[in-house]
Formats: structure tokens, sequence, C-alpha cells
């Protein structure tokens, strides 16, 4: 009996080409699931502090990456460039560095590994930096609540790190805060204010910013009574018309509570002395940070005694004998 062969291969044609299909199908499933290693050659791109680009970069590196096929052919969203900033501290003419897997920015959601970097150990060349110390001048303004007056206001730290091109760091003698203005309550208060970097150009500043502190403290206004009056040199042997005086103390209520009378010193300066008019000015002396007031502010000097008429000049003429 002959058999026809086509027919053979046309009998049943659908079903046979659904199982290609499905068999087909399957192999790709199966190898989605399989191991894959794909090599990836990824350019280098390295930004410098500024004013200090690099004078070259590095060439390109292969990365080798493994993970299951289905998850390699979502890597053509894989970034091809592997992006360093040199830190701005950096103040040499080579930097050096090592690539590392995390290096290796990856699509979210993929799930592959990076298992090699060839070659791992890159360096660039750049510039020669220097460093210099300068002060920190504070623009820093506090206001206090009615009633209170701020003390041991202070920045910390006082001194910054200029950073950059030796030309332009030599032309910066000091930074300075930016301007600011702080609202205080009552009690330590601190706050966090930057550096003014507007006007250095390529050189960097460290640190970026400063701690403000300082306290708000009551203010107390004390009245101390028969305040004696001293003199300032030079007005020895004048006497005033009064010799003691108020004075008034105002200032935080921790130090004002603490003053005593001693504390106090009132100092006379004499005006037109030898003068009819002469007067006595005074003036207050009292510890750092307060302020005070003398009642009244000036004393008129004593006039000079009269001095006592001279006495009598005495007779010198001799007597004449008389006669007997």
């Amino acid at each position: 009996m002959r058999v026809d062969v086509g027919q053979l291969i046309v009998r049943n044609w659908p079903l046979k080409l659904a199982a290609l299909f499905f068999a087909a199908m399957l192999y790709v499933a199966v190898a989605a699931q399989q191991p894959v290693t794909e090599t990836v050659a990824l350019r280098v791109a390295v930004a410098g502090p500024p004013g200090r680009p690099p004078h070259g970069q590095p060439e390109h590196v292969t990365v080798l990456i493994t993970g299951r096929g289905s998850e390699i052919l979502k890597l053509r969203s894989l970034p091809r460039v592997i992006t360093k900033t040199i830190p701005d501290t950096f103040a040499g003419t080579t930097w050096r560095w090592r690539l590392e897997p995390a290096d290796i920015v990856l699509p979210n959601g993929v799930d592959v590994q990076v298992a090699d970097i060839a070659p791992r150990d890159l360096e660039v060349s750049l510039d020669s930096a220097v460093s210099r110390d300068v002060p920190i001048a504070s623009r820093v303004s506090v206001k206090a609540d009615s009633g209170y007056v701020v003390e041991g206001l202070s920045i910390l730290p006082t001194v910054a790190r200029l950073i950059g091109p030796a030309k332009s760091v030599a032309g910066i003698e000091s930074v300075a805060t930016v301007p600011a203005m702080i609202a205080s309550g009552s009690g330590p208060f601190y706050h966090t204010v930057a550096i003014d970097t507007n006007m250095l150009g390529n050189v960097r500043v460290l640190p970026r910013e400063v701690r403000v502190s300082g306290e708000a403290t009551h203010v107390l206004e004390r009245n101390f009574s028969a305040v004696p009056i001293g003199t300032a040199s030079g007005a020895a042997g004048v006497s005033l018309t009064t010799e003691h005086v108020s004075v008034s103390v105002r200032g935080p209520e921790p130090r004002v509570s603490g003053l005593t009378k001693d504390s106090v010193h009132v100092v006379a300066h004499i005006v037109n002395r030898g003068e009819p008019d002469a007067f006595a000015r005074l003036t207050v002396n009292v510890p750092g940070g307060l302020s005070a007031k003398v009642t009244p502010d000036s004393v008129p000097v004593k006039p000079p005694p009269t001095p006592a008429p001279p006495p009598p000049a005495k007779s010198t003429a001799k007597r004449k004998p008389g006669r007997g």
C-alpha cells in the first residue's frame, strides 16, 4: 500500500502547528530562566571641583552582568555613563579611586548582579589647589523680646578653611555669614546660619555653615543710693557740694542681682576749674555688659575758702628815751 507523505504532513495541520508554537514558547520560557552573562561597555565621566576640571577622562570600562535571561533583556535602559564627582575638599593633583558594583546604576526592578568591572582602579589629574584658614565674620542680628536682653552671642566655628586655586585663595582675607535676623524668646537659643559664598567664585569653603548661640535673659534694674563720688586724676584738692549720689544699673538679671555698691564707681571730672562757675561732671563705671545712670549727673564745686586777712604789721620804730 502506497503512503502519501504529503497527506500525512497536512493531516490535522492546525493541531500540529499549535503544538510547534507551544513547544517554541516553552523553549523560550525555559531559556529565559537560565543564567545569562552580559558584557557592557560604559563610559566614565569625572567632574572636578569648581574651577579645577580634570585634564582628561578615563577610558571605557567593561562591566560583566549576570542574571536570568528575562532580566538581562531589561538592561536596555541601563545608563551608559558612570558619573563621579571629585570632592571639594580634595587639594591634590591626582585623584584615584576604585570602582565598586554600587557605582553601576542599574534600572529599578531589574534582578541582576554586577559580577566584575575592568579596569577597577582609575585616576585623573587636575590642577593643584591650596588651602587657607580665614576668620568668619558674623552678620547675624538677634531680636530679643521686650524685657529681655541677649547675652553671650557667639558663632562656632570662628575659622573657615578655603580650598581652591592659589591665586584665588590668596585674595580672600575673611568670609562672612549671610545676613540673618534671629528672634529669640527666653533662655538659651541655637541656630544654624550659612556662610555667604556669593563672592568666593571657584573657591570652596568648609564648613558651609556655622552655629549661632546665645541666651535671652530677663532685664533687671536696680537703684543704689549713697554711692560715694571719687575724683579723677588731676582733681585732687577740689571739694564738691555733694559727696554721695544715686545710681541706677540696668542689665541681665543674674548679673545685676549679684552687684554690690562696691561694684559701682562714680567719678567726678572737674570742668572750669578755678573759675566761679566750676562744676563736676559725673560718670559711672560698672562691669561690662551693664548700663548705668547717675543722679544727678553733675554737682557744683565748692568755692575755695576765702583766705584770712594778714595780721597787722608790728611797728619797728624805736622809742626815744624820756627825760627824768
